[in-house]
């Protein structure tokens, strides 16, 4: 009897068909776009001396050249998802690595004298990259935003400022000296608290010459810019183009 049923048993277990785990089939690696021209790093003095890095991406000296202004914390490595839009439309672009730390530019954080360090890249794209002279646009984001504002306000070609999530006063770079003085874009999300403070103070000191963009929302700078890439990057191209 215990033979027959051992039989029994061997005869079910060989029946069994086995079950394995469900092959998944892996999600095709996304390659990004190769970017049209490479990057040549750039080094040159500022005015006390520092070395300020940044990278430079020439299409053609007589097209437009948008200067890249990360925000705290942040590189200019920050600004790679925005390249390959900037350069796809004959845009030549400039990343740099703003002093105090961040990047390959060191130093100590001196924001008044990170306003200069803008303008001696201008004077660099000028007499040194041979970029059209009246074709320089600057591009910020955050704490960028207000060095982007400035700089361009203290340049008699600059031609317009992107902002993003700017501030009227950060860290007593004010802007009412500078909002009016050429275009300028500003980009915020309705409930981003230092934007959304400070937006209606330039729309009041500038109503000819800054133009708005709002998000919903509470993101900020780089994280706006991420979250809302597909029409910002839009926006941001539009506005170029137009100036």
């Amino acid at each position: 009897m215990y033979s027959k049923f051992i039989m029994l048993v061997l005869a079910l277990c060989l029946a069994i068909v086995p079950i394995t785990a469900q092959e998944v089939t892996p999600e095709p690696e996304v390659t990004p776009e190769p970017l049209p021209v490479m990057a040549e790093v750039i080094t040159i003095d500022a005015e006390d001396g520092l070395d300020l890095v940044a990278d430079f991406y020439l299409i053609d000296p007589e097209r437009p050249t948008v200067i890249l202004l990360h925000q705290i914390y942040e590189d200019r490595s920050s600004w790679d998802e925005l390249l390959l839009p900037l350069l796809a439309n004959g845009y030549n672009v400039l990343t740099t690595d703003i002093r105090g730390g961040w990047g390959e530019t060191r130093g100590s954080i001196h924001w008044f004298k990170a306003v200069d360090d803008v303008a001696s890249w201008m004077t660099w794209l000028r007499d040194e990259a041979g970029v059209n002279p009246e074709a320089i646009h600057t591009l910020g984001s955050s704490m960028g935003s207000s060095l982007a504002v400035v700089a361009c306000a203290n340049d008699d070609l600059c031609r317009s400022t992107i902002a993003i999530s700017p501030g009227w006063n950060y860290y007593r770079i004010s802007l009412e000296d500078s909002i009016a003085s050429h275009p300028v874009l500003g980009i915020y999300a309705q409930n981003d608290r230092w934007p959304s403070l400070g937006v209606p103070q330039m729309q009041e000191a500038a109503p000819d010459t800054f133009s708005v963009i709002m998000y919903e929302g509470n993101a900020h700078g780089m994280d706006l810019l991420e979250a809302q890439q597909e029409t910002l990057v839009v926006e941001i191209i539009n506005w170029l183009n137009s100036h």
